[in-house]
This record gives C-alpha cells, structure tokens and sequence, in this order.
C-alpha cells in the first residue's frame, strides 16, 4: 500500500516535470518568434519601410509585449515618425523593463528636445551625464549643448558642447552646435573655424553650410557666404533652408 502511494506521488511529480518542460520549451519559442518578428521589423525600418516595419513589430508585441528591444523599436518607429509623446510612451515602458538599458534616457531626452520641453530634454541628459558608466556620455552632452541653445542659454551650451568634443574631438555635430554657438555668441572666427572643420568632415549636411553662410555674411565675406548657401541649395533643393538660402542670396 506504502509502495503504491510513493509511485503516485512519483508519476504526479513527473508528468509536473514534464509538462512544465513542455511549457517551457514552448515559451522559448515564442519569445523565438517574437525575436525573429522584431528583428524583421528593425530591416524594415533600416529600408524605410514604414508599414511592414510597424506591422512586424507590432505582431513582436502582440506575442511578447514584454520585450524591451520591442518597446524601443517602436519608441524609435514613433519618434521617426514626429509622434513624439508616443515615442516617450513606448521608451518609458522599455525603461520599465529594462533599467538598465541608458541609451533609452538619452532617446527620451531627444523627443522632448523635438517637442519643445527642453528642461525635461536636461533632465534627463543630465541623469546620463552623471552614469559613470555609460558608454558614449559625449551624447548626452552635445545634447544638452542644443538644448541650452534652444533656451538661448549660449554660455552654457557652448561648455556642454565643447565638454563633449574633450571625450570625443571628431564628434561632427557637436562640432557643428559649437560653431552655430559660438555664432550666437559673437565670436564668429571661432564660429567659422569650428564650421570649415564640421565640413571636411561632412560635407553633405545643408544645416552646417547655411550657419557657415551666415558666419561669411556676418563677416562681410560675401563671395564666401554666397557659395555656402548655394551649397544649402544644391545639396537641398526642394527644403526649407534652401528657400531661406536662396532668398538671403537675392538680397
């Protein structure tokens, strides 16, 4: 009878086992596809496939909404796209999953920064600025240079900035911010250096010739200035700097 009783308790216990096992392994498959959806979702988004790339991401929460990686592609599927509260939705919940994931604070601090709010933009540059371990805090700070700048806080943007480029001297578009600061600020040799130089680096990006044109044009070099906002307007036709641009040349 004790015998009996024992094996009962021993078969209960196995098919507890195995089931458990079972389930599992089917969890792992799961959290698989929801993966393998994701990452699908993430080359949609590198090709500038909108609708697939939030279909599949979509379909990846659907079966796994817990997954961080999931709620930060779509953060930055809604940033892209200008919903920036969205964005800060989706990036807060990544948070919530994963606290240790910091670039997301510094994501949150960029929709903020688009939409105006530039004192949580600080905040939460800030709280990167002070992780000591973070990889890449020469973000955070070229972002909390612009910030200052949106703020007309000039001084302060311009320490941030060049805080930034002291951790990483090739890093274009703080050099770029410090340029349009120190323009800001009156210095505008400085400015033009900083410009030339975010140039060579990268001359395909319109925003540096037009401050560059404008740093010519504040210095009365107007051959000089002419030919950086014709620049704006070839490497931008159909933008609105460019129509800034040409309209500057006509006067």
């Amino acid at each position: 009878m004790k015998t009996n009783h024992i094996c009962t308790i021993f078969c209960m216990l196995l098919i507890f086992f195995l089931s458990s096992c079972a389930a599992s392994k089917d969890d792992i498959m799961l959290k698989d596809k929801a993966e393998s959806l994701r990452k699908l979702g993430e080359a949609y988004m590198a090709e500038n496939k909108t609708a697939p790339a939030f279909r599949k991401l979509k379909e990846a929460e659907k079966i796994d909404p817990d997954d961080p990686y999931t709620q930060f592609d779509l953060g930055i599927f809604y940033f892209n796209k200008k919903k920036y509260d969205l964005a800060i939705k989706r990036y807060q919940r990544c948070m919530e999953l994963k606290p240790d994931f910091a670039s997301v604070r510094n994501n949150i601090g960029l929709a903020y920064l688009q939409k105006g709010e530039y004192d949580k933009a600080i905040e939460n540059f800030k709280e990167l600025t002070d992780n000591y371990v973070y990889a890449t805090p020469h973000y955070p700070l070229a972002n909390l240079g612009q910030a200052y700048y949106y703020k007309n806080d000039f001084h302060l943007a311009e320490k941030y900035l060049k805080e930034a480029l002291d951790l990483e001297p090739r890093f274009v578009v703080a050099i770029h911010w410090l340029g349009r600061t120190q323009l800001a600020l009156g210095k505008t040799s400085e400015a033009i250096q900083n410009l030339e130089k975010a140039i060579q680096m990268n001359a395909s990006v319109p925003e540096i010739y037009f401050d560059l044109g404008k740093a010519y044009q504040a210095m009365g070099l107007k051959t000089k200035s002419k030919n950086a906002f014709q620049r704006v307007v070839e490497l931008d036709p159909e933008g609105g700097l460019a129509a800034q641009a040409k309209n500057i040349m006509n006067r």
